[in-house]
C-alpha cells in the first residue's frame, strides 16, 4: 500500500493521512507501506513527531516501511527534503541521511525518541543547547524545563506507550521556540474519563487543566500538571500551547491581558496526544548561575 504525503504536513492535514494508514480500531491498514514523500512540500515541527509516531506504530504490530522519494536539493536550504534530512528523519530509520553532506541545522535539536525513564537526562542536555543559543544560563531555563517534565510525567500517566517523539525547533527571527512532542498512547481524555465518563475530549480536556487535577489516586512527586504548563508557558512567558488528543483540542494564548483557554472537538481524530509548545525568547529573565562551593 502506498500513500502519499500532504503537499503541507499541518495538524490541519494529517487526519486524512492518518485515516489512509490507520483502521477505525487504529491498526495498520496493510502489512506494508510505502511513503511517498515526492508530493511534500512543507512540513511543520508536529508533522515530524506526528510521522515519526506512525512509522512507529505500524513497525510495532509489524508491518514494513519503506520511503520513495527524491534526493533533497541541497542548493536550496527552503527544501523541505532538505530540512527532514538535515534534522536527522532519514537517518532514523534508514541509519545514514540521504545525502553524504546533510548535518544538523544551528537552529534545530534533531527528532528523538524518547523513552520515559531517558527523558531528563534528554532535557538536561536540550537545556543546555538552548541556553547557549540564547546566550542564558541554564538557570533562566529552568521553568521551561520544569514545564517539559511535566509532559513527559503526563505521556507515562496517559499513554501505554510509556515513551514519546520529541523535536525542537528555533525561529531566531520570530523570537520563537517550538517544542513538539507526541505519542500514540490512550489520549488524555480517555484517562480523564476514567473519573469523569459523562465528559467529552474537548470537556476532558479543559478538566486535565485545572489546578489541581489528577486521575491518580496516589499522585508522585511532580510538579502541578498540565496547569503549571499552562502557566509558565503562557502567562509568564506570553507563548502558546496546543494540545490535541484523541477527539478533543485544546488551544491556550495570552491576549495581551490574561490568559485564554478553548477546546473544541476536532473534526478527526489524533490516536494518542499532540503537542505544542511556542516559549517566546525575548521575555526569558536572565537568571545568575548560582555557584557552590561544589563548583570548585
Amino acid at each position: 500500500m502506498e500513500v502519499e504525503l500532504p503537499s503541507r504536513f499541518t495538524r490541519e492535514s494529517m487526519y486524512p493521512f492518518i485515516k489512509q494508514i490507520l483502521d477505525e480500531e487504529m491498526l495498520p491498514r496493510d502489512e506494508k507501506i510505502i511513503f511517498d514523500f515526492r508530493p511534500l512540500e512543507f512540513i511543520q515541527p508536529v508533522g515530524i513527531t506526528v510521522l515519526s509516531n506512525l512509522i512507529g506504530k505500524l513497525q510495532k504490530h509489524g508491518s514494513s516501511v519503506s520511503f520513495r522519494y527524491r534526493k533533497p536539493n541541497k542548493k536550496n536550504k527552503w527544501c523541505t527534503m532538505s530540512y527532514l534530512d538535515d534534522s536527522m528523519f532519514f537517518k532514523s530509520y534508514l541509519n545514514e541521511t540521504l545525502d553524504s553532506t546533510s548535518a544538523l541545522r544551528a537552529t534545530t535539536l534533531p527528532l528523538e525518541n524518547v523513552v520515559y525513564d531517558r527523558s531528563y537526562q534528554y532535557l538536561d542536555n536540550a537545556m543546555e543547547w538552548l541556553a547557549l543559543k540564547l546566550s542564558l544560563s541554564k538557570e533562566s531555563l529552568g521553568d521551561i524545563k520544569t514545564c517539559l517534565k511535566e509532559v513527559f510525567n503526563n505521556i507515562k500517566d496517559h499513554s501505554s506507550e510509556n515513551n514519546g517523539f520529541i523535536f525542537i525547533q528555533q525561529f531566531a527571527k520570530k523570537n520563537l521556540v517550538t517544542v513538539a512532542i507526541s505519542d500514540f498512547g490512550i489520549g488524555i481524555p480517555s484517562s480523564v474519563q476514567t473519573k469523569h465518563p459523562s465528559l467529552n475530549d474537548a470537556e476532558a480536556l479543559i478538566k486535565a487543566v485545572e489546578e489541581g487535577f489528577t486521575t491518580k489516586s496516589t499522585p508522585r512527586n511532580r510538579g502541578a500538571g498540565l496547569a503549571f504548563l499552562l502557566h509558565n508557558v503562557v502567562n509568564n512567558n506570553k507563548g502558546d500551547v496546543y494540545i490535541h488528543s484523541n477527539s478533543g483540542i485544546l488551544c491556550c494564548n495570552h491576549n495581551g491581558e490574561h490568559m485564554v483557554i478553548s477546546s473544541e472537538l476536532s473534526e478527526g481524530f489524533y490516536p494518542g496526544t499532540l503537542l505544542e509548545l511556542n516559549f517566546r525568547t525575548d521575555t526569558i529573565e536572565y537568571v545568575k548561575e548560582d555557584f557552590s562551593w561544589d563548583d570548585y
